[in-house]
Formats: structure tokens, sequence, C-alpha cells
């Protein structure tokens, strides 16, 4: 298809596209001629993923930048490169706080950070090879291990992570079932693009965590309700 045609299908105008175009986020299409050029399937896909990181994500263009030349990349190297191009997102996303620590403090930290990084290694749905990613979560969950036993349980062991690694892996199964509208859901990008299988663990990740979140929250205030109330909780299940 020609550019107006990208333009239309897309509904991203053409000073867009040839913005992202200089920019590198979106690749150039194939030339035909002088100025002029096609672009297939595999562009939309991309725009389709920039979208949203812009509008829903709310990153800017410099994070989507690296998003996709992360995408380049492992399009082009395989996934055997240090190509992380959802872990870039949930960094610009999902900063944890900067924390000072004393060195007892981030001893203990140390400590918990590595029960995290062997509990994600030994999960059955986890990449074997080491991922910026895995290090990434883990020093998510390490910090949040570390407060949970500050603030509410001081023998909160690393272990009680398996439980929602469980449901977490489960959650992810419906959430990509349901986005593939009950379509097998591919084991293997399309081709070699693997921009739409990235739009949707993004997109799945955002918007039914808020769902769940808010139910969560739901859950938890009512139970405190009926507790302080002196009412029957009803059991799970």
């Amino acid at each position: 298809m020609r550019l107006a045609e990208l333009s239309r299908r897309s509904g991203v105008a053409r000073s867009t596209l040839k913005f992202y175009i200089r920019e590198g986020v979106l690749p150039a299409g194939k030339p035909t001629g002088r100025n002029q050029a096609v672009y297939g399937p595999d562009h939309l896909e991309r725009l389709a993923l920039i979208r949203a990181l812009r509008e829903v994500a709310g990153l800017p263009l410099e994070v989507i930048r690296r998003v996709t030349g992360d995408l380049d990349r492992a399009r082009t190297q395989g996934w055997e490169s240090d190509a992380d191009p959802i872990g870039e997102a949930w960094r610009a996303m999902y900063a944890p706080p900067r924390r000072v620590r004393s060195p007892e403090a981030q001893a203990e930290y140390e400590k918990v950070r590595a029960e995290v990084v062997e509990l994600i290694r030994g999960l059955p749905w986890t990449l074997s090879q080491d991922t910026r990613s895995t290090y990434y979560f883990a020093d998510e969950l390490a910090d949040t291990v570390l407060e949970i036993r500050r603030y509410l349980y001081p023998d909160y062991p690393v272990s009680a992570l398996a439980f929602y690694a469980r449901e977490a892996w489960g959650l992810s199964e419906r959430e990509f079932a349901q986005a593939y509208r009950g379509a097998r859901v591919p084991e293997r990008a399309r081709g070699d693009d693997i921009a739409e299988p990235t739009r949707r663990a993004i997109l799945a990740t955002i918007l039914f965590e808020r769902i769940f979140g808010a139910l969560r929250r739901c859950a938890n205030a009512m139970r405190s309700m009926r507790i302080g109330l002196g009412l029957e909780v009803p059991p799970a299940g």
C-alpha cells in the first residue's frame, strides 16, 4: 500500500507517518521509485503499537523509540540478544522509587532479591536465559517484600510469591485468549514481526490491571467493613 492508504487504514495523518519514519519509530517503506515506497501489514501493526504506547500507556516518544528499537533488534538478532521491548515500556511506566538504604538494609535487600531471582528462574513459564526483565521484576518484587515485612507481616516469606505467580500466569492466559477473541493464541508471531504480540501484552497488562485492581480494592474494603460490622464474611469460591 502507498503512504496515503497506510494513513487511511491506520487513522494516522500522513505528516505524522513521515515524522515517525524520520524519528526511526516506524520503518521506512520498500522503495519503488523516486520518492515512492510501499508499506505492508507490519507497518499497520507497528502503528497500532505506537498508538497504544502513546494513548493508553502515556509514554513519551523517547521511550517509544527505545521500545521499537528493541523490537527491531529482536526481529533481526533474535531473542538471544539483549533486546527487551516490553521491559523498556515497564521500566518507564513502573519505575520503582529510588531508595537510600543503610548498609544493613542494602544487605537485607540483596538477600531478598537473590531469593526472588531464584524463585523467578524456577517458574515453569519464565525464560531459561537471564534477561533484563528477570532482574527488573526481581528488583520490584524484592522491594515490595521488604515493605510487606516492614508494615504488614514481619515474617513474610519470598516463597509466598509462588501463589501470585501461578495466579498471574492463569490471568495472562485468559487475557490473551480474550484479546484474540476466542481464536487460538499463536505460539509464535506471524512472520518475523513481534509488534502485535508486544502491543497485546502491554495493553492487556494495563487495562486488565485496572479491572483487577479496582475489584481487589472493592473486595478488601467490603471484607474489612463486614468484619468491622460483625457481618458474615462469605468464603471465596
